[in-house]
């Protein structure tokens, strides 16, 4: 089997910013986001979501055990100083890290745009964003996925007063290539400084309440038989590694019989990019990536826990039940002729929550499958 080319991390923070967005991170609200909300425990910063006057607080809330999402609550004059932002951390489902320079009204539309003096900002953490506001000072990027956010009310944009600088010219290329409205206007140079550059490495994690990511383990578990990834016809094979204790991508290599048995999509997984995701491949793919065969995974039940799982072609035969904190969709993808290769379950589809079918009545329909039974809400249990 050949795998599809994993999307970037640069390209899902890209993707995720309208999600940021429409989160609308309130600088005075009170998020009851299980990824942002905030914790007694003293060694997290509580004015993450909430903003802070204080430098000390904000660097506090941008170290390894601070908070995703951390916000000023008015213009901070830190002159001379540097800001390191370090840590892996998820925030609404994707790697970021967000540095929020504004307030907003109930209707998340910019009232106040603030300023930001420094010496400098250190960039170590993945996804690492400016939102809204002005850093006047030099930023140094040492890690994939920077980029700006700029929303609708009061003149402005994330604007950097300052040099730009990426520690190679692979994470320079990569901003380069975003759309101009998910850049920051930058008054001095961008260029490349050579510096470490920050590794993501793929495996299974757990996020914190604040989004801070710890490992359980990196690369592929070591109790999965390798047919996991190269592809297998053995159902426990495949049961294994679509575990807590799997990888993020599973293959098939031909039709899969677990007739009248569950199989479940289990644990949070970053790809080989660093990113969040879980892939079930039903497919063959040649060099261009399109599908030149597809399989049948028959099921008594297929229950997807794991967030991000999607589908690279094929088919299931059974019901799909998608748990509360999961989502699912399929690839899209084309077979040699250009067509698109429709995944059908035969069976049911089923969501934990109205919220999340709605979510995913919304997808594309190039991203949802051919469903023979009903599509509703219902849980595994």
């Amino acid at each position: 089997m050949k795998k599809t080319k994993v999307i970037s991390l640069l390209a899902v923070s890209v993707l995720s910013v309208s999600l940021l967005a429409a989160c609308g991170n309130n600088n005075n609200s009170s998020s009851k986001d299980t990824k942002t909300e905030q914790s007694s425990k003293a060694e997290v910063f509580a004015g993450a979501t909430a903003g802070t006057n204080s430098f000390a607080d904000l660097q506090k809330g941008f170290a390894k055990n601070g908070a995703w999402l951390n916000a000023t609550k008015g213009d901070m004059d830190a002159s001379g100083k540097t800001l390191t932002v370090e840590g892996l951390f998820l925030g609404d489902g994707v790697v970021a890290r967000k540095l929020a320079i504004y307030n907003q009204d109930a209707n998340h539309k910019i009232t106040d745009r603030y300023t930001l003096t420094v010496d400098k900002i250190e960039v170590k953490s993945p996804g690492f964003y400016i939102s809204n506001g002005t850093v006047k000072g030099n930023v140094d990027v040492f890690a994939a996925g920077f980029h700006g956010q700029t929303g609708q009310g009061v003149a402005g944009q994330a604007t950097i007063d300052g040099n730009l600088t990426f520690a190679s010219q692979d994470l320079l290329d990569a901003y380069n290539q975003l759309p101009e409205a998910q850049k920051v206007k930058v008054t001095g140079t961008t260029s490349v400084v050579a510096g470490d550059v920050v590794k993501v490495e793929g495996g299974a994690i757990t996020a914190g309440p604040h989004g801070n990511v710890t490992y359980l383990f990196k690369g592929n578990g070591s109790d999965v038989q390798t047919g996991a990834t190269t592809g297998t016809t053995d159902a426990s094979v495949l049961a294994s590694g679509l575990g807590k204790n799997g990888s993020f991508l599973v293959a098939a290599s031909g039709d899969v019989d677990a007739s009248g048995k569950d199989i479940t999509v289990d644990g949070t997984f970053l790809n080989e990019a660093g990113v969040v995701q879980r892939t079930l491949a039903l497919a063959t793919t040649n060099d261009a990536h399109q599908i030149t065969k597809t399989f049948t995974l028959t099921v008594g039940r297929l229950i997807v826990n794991s967030p991000a799982t999607d589908f690279e072609g094929g088919n299931v035969k059974g019901d799909v039940y998608v748990g509360e904190n999961a989502s699912l969709q399929s690839r899209g993808m084309k077979d040699a002729s250009g067509a698109l290769s429709v995944s059908t379950i035969t069976g049911n589809l089923y969501f934990a929550t109205q919220d999340q079918l709605d979510t995913y009545k919304a997808l594309p329909a190039a991203n949802q499958f051919k469903v023979t039974g009903t599509v509703g809400v219902k849980t595994a249990s």
